[in-house]
C-alpha cells in the first residue's frame, strides 16, 4: 500500500495524464451536433459604435446565429459586477465602476473589446462569417499611457467619470510617517516603474455551453480558476437566473496565474447562444485573441521614497502609486494597486511609520486584474529598489543595510505598520541561508573572470514578505467506496499546482489510506457545495485545511467503530500508521477493517448506520498567513550587447510546514520564470496614437525559455511554521515572482554600478541596457 507522509516528496498523480495527452482540456471537448462561436473584437481603442451590419454574415454558409450588443440590450441582462474588497475613496466615497456589459451596444473602449459574437455549425464557417461583420466606427480620443491618463486633459474614457480616476486609496499613517521623514538624516526617493504583462498560459480561454429545455438548466464548462465565484456572477449578476440553475464545470486547465480567475463576457453570451439556438456551443480564444482580451497585470508607476537616520536604520517608508485598470474595473481590478500593494509595504524590514496611496486610474486598454501575486511583487518591487538605491547613493553595503534592518525574531508576533499580522518567521535567519548557498567567497574570482571576458557582474538579494488571500471558505467531501475507493471532492481549484497530489497526500497520510485508491474531484459545483477556487496562494492554507479537518471529523467516528469491533472503551483506543490499537488488549484494526465494517449494518453501533464515514467539511480561515523568504541572483552582462544572463539563483522560503517539497519546489521554480520573464523582456506595449496593441502576439511579446533560466538552489525554512491554520502552512503559489524582479534588476544594476549606471526600467531588454551603458558614460 502506498501511504505517503506529510513532507514527504511524492511525484505528481496527475502527470502520467498529462504527458500522454490523456488530459482533457476545454478544446477536447466534444458533443453530438455541437456548433461553434467566433467573437468579433473591436479594432478602435475608443469610438462610437455607429452601425453594424450583420446581413452579409447572416447569409454566409453554416451561420446559425449573430449577437450583438444592441440584441444583449433588448434581454435585459445585468453588467459584470466589481468584486473589488477594496471599493472606497481615503475620504469614504464610493470608488466609481463603470457599467460593464457583455457586449456594448454603444461605444467601444479598448482594442479587443467584444462586439459581436458568431455562432455556426463549424469553426472555420463561423471565423470566416466574423470577418463579414462589417461595424461602422465613430472614432474618439483615446489614452493608452497610464501617466498622459491620470494628467490634467487627458482624453475621458468615461464621460461621468472625471480626471479618469476610478479610486484614491490610502493606508497607514500619514502623520507619523511624515513626522519620520522630517526627523530623518537621509531621505532617498526613486521613481519605480512595474512594466504591464499578460499571464500567457499554455491553454487560451474557452468555454462549451449547453441548454436544456425540459429543466430550464444551463450547463458550462470554463477554462477557468474560480467556478463557484463565476457561476454566481453568470447566473444571478448577468443572466438572472438562480445559481443552481447553472452546472459550471472547469475540466483540465493549462494554466490560470489570475488571468483566468475573473469573470469575462464570453462564457456568459455563449450560455444565452446555447438557448436561443437549443445546442451546445464552443468557443475558444486564438492566442492573438487571448493578447487582446485577457486581462493584463501590473501596471504600476510609483514614486517611492525611504527615510534612514545615519547609521542606515530605517525610520519611514512612503509610497504614490498609480496603478493602470484598463478601460473596466475588472472582477476586482482596483484592489491591486490599493490594498493589494498597500499591505505588504515594507516588506521583512522594522519601519516605524508606513504610508501608502495608490490610485486606480482608467485607460484605452484591455482590463487589468490579479496576476500571480496582485499587489505584493509590486510591494516588493517598491521597497527593494528603493533600499539598494539608498544603498549606492549613501555608501552602505547593500545586502548589510537590509540585514541591518530586518525585524528581529523576538519582536514577532507583532503587527506591521500598514495593519499586517506577522506572527510567525526568522528573517534574519532566512537571509542567513540564502547568502550561505551563494558561495559569497568565490565572488570576487568570478567578478574578475568576468572582467576578463570583457563582460560585468552583479549579484543582490530580495528578502521579501507577502500575504495568502482569496476566499476565506473552503469545501473537503470524503467518500468512501465498497470497493476500497476513496473519493476527495475539494472547492480550491488546481490549474497545474498539484492538488491532485498534495491533497491526497494529505488524507492518505491522516488515516493511513493507499494514496493510489483516492480519486479526486475539483472544479464542479455538483461535487462541493461551496469552493473558494484558486488564487491568493490559498490552495493548502484553506484547502488543505479542509481536507485536514475532513480527515479528523472521519478519524473520529472511526475510532469509535474501531472500539466496536475491538470490544474496548473509547479512550482506549489509539491510531498511528493506518490502524487502530486497544491500548489494554493489544488487539489492532486496519483503517481498511474499519471502511470495510462502516458499509455493515450489522458491525455497526447501533447509533451508526452504513456509510456513516463519508464526511462533508467546511474549513474557514480566520488570518491569512504570512509567507516570506530570501532571494539571490548573480548576473552576467555583455556591456557591446546589452544582454543579460542570469548565471546562479538562490531561494530560501519560509512557507511554514512544507506538505509536498517537490511541488513546493516546482512552485518556486515557475514563480521565479515569471518574475525572470518580467524584469528582462515580457511588456504589454500600446502603440500612443493608434490604441493597437504593439505585442499582441509571441513574435512580439517574449517569454523565457529553458535557456534563459539558470540551475535554481532552493531551499525551506520550516523552524516557525504559523499557529493560523492547523497545518501550519503558509501559502507558495506566488512567492517566486515576489522575489525575483527586485534581485534580477538589482543584480544587473550591481554589475554596471562602474559604468555609472544608476537606474534600470523592466524589462530589461539588451537595448534597454545597452542604452543605459552608453548614456552613462556619455
Amino acid at each position: 500500500m502506498n501511504t505517503p507522509e506529510i513532507g514527504q516528496s511524492v511525484r505528481r498523480h496527475e502527470d502520467l495524464r498529462f504527458l500522454t495527452g490523456a488530459g482533457t482540456y476545454i478544446d477536447d471537448i466534444v458533443r453530438d451536433g455541437m456548433a461553434y462561436a467566433v467573437v468579433v473584437r473591436s479594432s478602435e481603442a475608443h469610438a462610437v459604435i455607429a452601425g453594424i451590419d450583420t446581413s452579409a454574415a447572416a447569409e454566409a454558409p453554416g451561420v446559425l446565429l449573430i449577437v450583438t450588443g444592441k440584441d444583449w440590450a433588448a434581454e435585459g441582462f445585468g453588467p459584470i459586477p466589481n468584486k473589488s474588497a477594496v471599493n472606497k475613496n481615503a475620504d469614504g466615497s464610493p470608488y466609481a465602476v463603470p457599467l460593464r456589459h457583455c457586449l456594448p451596444a454603444e461605444r467601444v473602449r479598448f482594442v479587443g473589446e467584444p462586439v459581436a459574437m458568431v455562432v455556426a455549425e463549424t469553426a472555420t464557417a463561423a471565423r470566416d462569417a466574423a470577418e463579414q461583420v462589417v461595424v461602422s466606427y465613430d472614432p474618439l480620443p483615446s489614452v493608452t499611457d497610464l501617466v498622459a491618463a491620470a494628467a490634467e486633459g487627458a482624453p475621458q474614457i468615461w464621460d461621468d467619470i472625471p480626471g479618469n480616476l476610478c479610486i484614491d486609496f490610502e493606508l497607514g499613517d500619514k502623520e507619523g510617517t511624515d513626522a519620520a521623514f522630517a526627523d530623518a538624516d537621509h531621505v532617498v526617493t526613486l521613481e519605480v516603474a512595474n512594466n504591464r504583462v499578460t499571464a500567457v498560459p499554455i491553454e487560451p480561454r474557452g468555454a462549451v455551453a449547453s441548454y436544456d429545455a425540459e429543466s430550464d438548466s444551463y450547463e458550462l464548462w470554463n477554462a477557468s480558476q474560480n467556478i463557484h465565484a463565476n457561476r454566481a456572477t453568470f447566473a444571478e449578476n448577468i443572466l438572472k437566473i438562480p445559481a443552481d440553475k447553472l452546472h459550471h464545470v472547469a475540466p483540465d486547465v493549462g494554466g490560470g496565474f489570475g488571468g483566468k480567475n475573473g469573470t469575462y463576457p464570453e462564457p456568459a453570451v455563449l450560455l444565452y447562444a446555447a438557448k436561443r439556438l437549443g445546442r451546445t456551443v464552443k468557443w475558444v480564444n486564438d492566442r492573438g485573441e487571448s493578447f487582446l482580451s485577457d486581462t493584463h497585470g501590473r501596471g504600476q508607476v510609483s514614486r517611492v521614497e525611504l527615510a534612514l537616520d545615519k547609521d542606515g536604520t530605517f525610520r519611514a517608508l512612503r509610497t504614490d502609486t498609480i496603478g493602470d485598470l484598463g478601460a473596466y474595473c475588472g472582477t476586482v481590478g482596483p484592489f491591486t494597486p490599493t490594498g493589494g500593494s498597500a499591505r505588504t509595504q515594507g516588506g521583512p524590514y522594522a519601519f516605524g511609520a508606513m504610508h501608502y496611496r495608490g490610485r486606480g486610474i482608467f485607460t484605452n486598454t484591455a482590463p487589468l486584474d490579479p496576476y500571480r501575486g496582485a499587489g505584493r511583487p509590486e510591494a516588493t518591487f517598491q521597497v527593494e529598489r528603493v533600499i539598494e538605491h539608498a544603498a549606492r547613493e549613501l555608501g552602505f553595503d547593500p545586502v548589510e543595510l537590509r540585514r541591518r534592518n530586518l525585524m528581529p525574531p523576538e519582536s514577532l508576533p507583532l503587527k506591521t505598520a500598514m495593519g499586517l499580522d506577522v506572527d510567525s518567521g526568522n528573517f534574519p535567519e532566512v537571509v542567513a541561508r540564502t547568502l550561505a548557498l551563494t558561495d559569497r567567497e568565490g565572488f570576487a574570482a568570478r567578478v574578475a573572470a568576468s572582467a576578463g571576458a570583457g563582460r560585468r557582474r552583479g549579484f543582490a538579494i530580495a528578502p521579501y514578505l507577502e500575504c495568502t488571500g482569496g476566499m476565506p471558505k473552503e469545501y473537503a467531501g470524503v467518500v468512501f467506496e465498497t470497493d476500497g475507493g476513496v473519493r476527495l471532492s475539494v472547492g480550491s481549484h488546481s490549474t497545474g499546482m498539484g492538488h491532485e497530489t498534495s491533497l491526497p497526500q494529505i488524507l492518505a497520510a491522516e488515516l493511513g489510506l493507499d494514496f493510489d485508491a483516492i480519486h479526486f474531484v475539483q472544479a464542479d459545483t455538483d461535487a462541493t457545495p461551496l469552493g473558494g477556487g484558486h488564487g491568493g496562494s490559498r490552495g493548502l492554507e484553506v484547502g488543505g485545511s479542509a481536507v485536514l479537518q475532513a480527515a479528523g471529523e472521519v478519524l473520529e467516528k472511526a475510532r469509535v467503530i474501531a472500539a466496536h469491533l475491538l470490544e474496548a472503551e473509547l479512550d482506549d483506543i489509539d491510531f498511528a500508521g493506518g490502524t487502530f490499537t486497544d491500548a489494554g488488549s493489544g488487539r489492532s484494526v486496519a483503517m481498511a477493517g474499519v471502511i470495510e465494517a462502516s458499509f455493515d449494518a450489522d458491525r455497526l453501533p447501533a447509533n451508526m448506520s452504513p456509510g456513516c464515514l463519508d464526511t462533508s467539511s467546511v474549513f474557514e480561515r480566520g488570518m491569512i498567513t504570512i509567507p516570506n523568504g530570501c532571494h539571490a541572483a548573480e548576473v552576467e552582462v555583455d556591456p557591446e550587447t546589452g544582454v543579460v544572463e542570469v548565471v546562479g539563483y538562490w531561494v530560501v522560503d519560509d512557507f511554514g510546514t512544507v506538505i509536498n517539497p517537490l511541488l513546493a519546489d516546482g512552485q518556486v521554480m515557475g514563480g521565479v520564470v515569471q518574475g525572470i520573464g518580467q524584469a528582462l523582456m515580457e511588456e504589454i506595449v500600446y502603440d500612443r496614437e493608434s490604441g493597437q496593441l504593439v505585442t499582441g502576439s509571441l513574435m512580439d511579446y517574449a517569454l523565457p525559455r529553458a535557456d534563459h533560466i539558470p540551475s535554481m538552489e532552493i531551499d525551506y525554512y520550516e523552524d516557525a511554521p504559523t499557529q493560523k491554520n492547523p497545518l501550519g502552512v503558509k501559502g507558495a503559489g506566488e512567492a517566486g515572482c515576489v522575489g525575483a524582479p527586485p534581485a534580477i534588476v538589482n543584480a544587473v544594476l550591481d554589475a554596471l554600478k562602474d559604468d555609472g549606471v544608476r537606474d534600470l526600467t523592466m524589462p530589461l531588454t539588451p537595448e534597454r541596457v545597452w542604452r543605459a551603458i552608453r548614456d552613462a558614460r556619455a
